[in-house]
C-alpha cells in the first residue's frame, strides 16, 4: 500500500481541490492507498475540509504549528503503507506525476525516487530568484553529501517506509527533505530522480520564509559536515 503524506498549514482552499484533482489520479494508479493530511495547527478550515474529502483520507492534527519537518515526521510515523510518498498540499507538484515515481521505482534497483524540477527544466512560472537559490543550495548539498543529486530540498519523493522509521530526524522546517536524503545516502540507499515540473500555487501564500530556512539549512549543513568528518555510525 502507498501512504501519501500531505503536510497542511492553512491549506483549506487547496484541499478542496482534492476530490477532483487528486483522488481521480491516485485511483488510476491501481494500487491500494491512503492519504494522510497532517494539519499543522491551522487556523482556517483545513481540518474540516480534510475530514470531508472521503474514506481514503486520514486526518492527523498538531494542536499548534510545528513546521513542515515536524508534519512530515508525524506523517511517516502514522503511515501504514510499505511506500511513503510525500507531497505539497498546494499541489505545486501535479498528482499525475506520482505515476513517474512508481514507474521508476518498479524497476527494482533503487530505494528512493525523487521528483526533480531541475531535470524537468523547472517551470516557466517559477521566479528567477527561486531558481537561483535552488541552484546554489543544490550545489552546496552535492558537495556536503558527496552525491550528485539535483533534488535535495523538494518534498516530492517516494520512500520505503521501513527505511525511514529509525532515522534520527530532527528538522522542523523545509530542511527535512535534505535531512532525510542525507541519512539515506549515508545508509547506502540508492537514489533515482525523475523529471517533475514545479508550478506556482493557485490558492494561498507560500509558508516558506527564506531567512529562517536559510539558517536551518546552514545548521543542517554544518551538522552533516561534522557527522561525515567524524564518520557517524549508520542507523
Amino acid at each position: 500500500m502507498i501512504s501519501f503524506v500531505f503536510p497542511a498549514f492553512n491549506e483549506a482552499e487547496n484541499l478542496r481541490r482534492f476530490p477532483s484533482e487528486v483522488i481521480p489520479e491516485f485511483n488510476k494508479l491501481g494500487e491500494p492507498y491512503e492519504i494522510l493530511i497532517i494539519d499543522d495547527g491551522s487556523s482556517d478550515d483545513t481540518a474540516a475540509v480534510a475530514a470531508s474529502i472521503g474514506a481514503t483520507v486520514r486526518l492527523v492534527r498538531h494542536e499548534r504549528n510545528r513546521g513542515l519537518g515536524a508534519a512530515v515526521r508525524t506523517g511517516i510515523a502514522a503511515a501504514t503503507g510499505d511506500l511513503v510518498i510525500t507531497m505539497d498540499s498546494d499541489l505545486t507538484f501535479a498528482p499525475s506525476l506520482v505515476a513517474r515515481l512508481l514507474e521508476r521505482f518498479r524497476k527494482a534497483d533503487v530505494d528512493v525516487v525523487s521528483g526533480s524540477p531541475k531535470l524537468a527544466g523547472y517551470g516557466k512560472e517559477i521566479p528567477s530568484y527561486r531558481l537561483f537559490v535552488a541552484r546554489i543550495a543544490t550545489l552546496v548539498y552535492q558537495i556536503v553529501l558527496g552525491a550528485r543529486v539535483t533534488a535535495v530540498s523538494p518534498i516530492f519523493r517516494l520512500y520505503k517506509r521501513e527505511q525511514l522509521l529509525h532515522l534520527p530526524l530532527q528538522a522542523t522546517g523545509f530542511d527535512i527533505n535534505a535531512e532525510i536524503l542525507f541519512y539515506l545516502i549515508r545508509d547506502g540507499r540508492k537514489i533515482a530522480e525523475v523529471p517533475a515540473p514545479l508550478t506556482q500555487r493557485i490558492h494561498g501564500e507560500s509558508k516558506l520564509d527564506y531567512g529562517k530556512e536559510m539558517k536551518r539549512h546552514l545548521r543542517l549543513l554544518k551538522r552533516i559536515a561534522l557527522m561525515r568528518l567524524r564518520g557517524a555510525p549508520r542507523t
